[in-house]
């Protein structure tokens, strides 16, 4: 799979800092560790970086999440607004 741009982490001095912080506060305002590993799923499923889909992936099987719910994520889209 061809990743659509740089990893932000590598390409900006001091962004892996910023991206830690900003998964600290979301879990400081309740947002639970497997929605989190979810949406980091989806996030580097989209950038194109197995190493990452690998470790997330492997981290919602450590919390119990099921395989089939783990392979949905590679579905999941926004929903848009019904008119």
């Amino acid at each position: 799979m061809q990743a659509r741009m740089n990893h932000p982490a590598t390409a900006l001095p001091g962004t892996m800092q910023a991206l830690i912080a900003l998964g600290r506060t979301a879990t400081r305002a309740g947002l639970s560790r497997t929605l989190m590993e979810l949406v980091n799923l989806r996030a580097s499923q989209i950038n194109g970086w197995g190493g990452c889909v690998d470790m997330h992936g492997e981290a919602l099987r450590e919390a119990g999440e099921s395989d089939e719910r783990i392979f949905a994520v590679g579905a999941w889209r926004r929903r848009r607004p019904r008119p």
